[in-house]
């Protein structure tokens, strides 16, 4: 997957790699939902994806943000500056997205903390005011049914966003398909609490949805709630 090119998981539904992270492109009406923003540096790519949609940065209404890790919320002071775009985020989190609290290094070995902060801190963006603070089932306003699911674990305030006319779930690192073909739990090296995360997957399986997009690998286009189901049975 290319840098800025957009790749369709469903009708309007796309995703676009950014630096560090895909970004998901829902798009309603011509108005468009952002799901994170990347690193630091991502907004190229970003309007390249959206370029290629024949979409404009100026038809984002808001991004919603599925954790705080820079990865995914670095690229947000750029994508939002001089424009009108919400910034969403669920409550637990807003106060480090918007700089009155410090964000934890999300490496959870204290050497590899130490030796990688200067990196994190490239990939970190300015703080940007948080519009919409989410709670679990939430209603993100957009033309389309966004719904919040509050799965802490990866981090204490991860989401993810259900599409219930796509029967799409957008789920961040809440989990990882290795290899294109496996489900696994979020990367234990970067979860704040790794049995909280696989307990917190269990409230998706109360969801009608066949399509799961993560931030670091490729989306399952069909079976998404039954390979979680057999997942999480192992």
């Amino acid at each position: 997957m290319r840098f800025g090119k957009p790749v369709e998981v469903a009708d309007g539904l796309f995703q676009v790699r950014a630096l560090g992270a895909r970004v998901t492109v829902v798009v309603e009406d011509q108005e468009v939902l952002l799901v994170d923003a990347g690193a630091r540096g991502s907004l190229a790519a970003i309007q390249d994806g959206l370029k290629a949609l024949r979409l404009s940065v100026d038809q984002v209404v808001r991004v919603a943000v599925t954790h705080h890790h820079p990865d995914h919320s670095g690229g947000l002071g750029e994508l939002v500056d001089g424009r009108d775009i919400a910034v969403a985020a669920h409550s637990s989190e807003a106060a480090i997205i918007e700089g009155r609290e410090r964000a934890p290094n999300p490496l959870r070995h204290k050497l590899l903390a130490a030796v990688a902060q200067p990196l994190i801190s490239r990939m970190s963006g300015q703080p940007v005011p948080v519009d919409e603070t989410l709670s679990d089932y939430d209603a993100v306003p957009f033309g389309a049914e966004v719904r919040v699911v509050h799965l802490p674990g990866h981090t204490a305030g991860s989401i993810a966003l259900y599409l219930p006319a796509k029967k799409a779930v957008i789920i961040g690192d809440a989990l990882q398909y290795k290899f294109g073909r496996k489900l696994g739990p979020p990367a234990p090296g970067v979860t704040w609490q790794s049995d909280q995360a696989l307990k917190s997957l269990e409230r998706l399986l109360d969801l009608d949805f066949e399509i799961i997009c993560f931030s670091h690998f490729p989306p399952v286009k069909g079976g998404g709630r039954e390979a979680l189901r057999r997942f999480l049975n192992r």
